[in-house]
């Protein structure tokens, strides 16, 4: 049987999405939204720690500048 660290731990905090670790209150969060990602359901959208979405951030800031790009 696998073990995630997840089961039965009883917080309720939310998840980063790089590394899978909870987001406590005292840790600083950011929020990253992928243009193909809006709702995090690809895994990509979503609440990161904020040393863990300092590269997310920056990829998901140029897929924006790109997306709007007329041609």
């Amino acid at each position: 049987m696998d073990f995630d660290p997840r089961w039965g731990d009883g917080s309720n905090d939310p998840w980063c999405k790089h590394c899978n670790r909870p987001i406590t209150s005292e840790q600083k969060s950011v929020r990253v939204d992928f243009p193909h990602d809006p709702h995090g359901f690809r895994g990509l959208s979503g609440l990161y720690h904020a040393t863990c979405g300092k590269p997310f951030a920056s990829m998901a800031r140029a897929m924006n500048m790109l997306s709007f790009r007329r041609i």
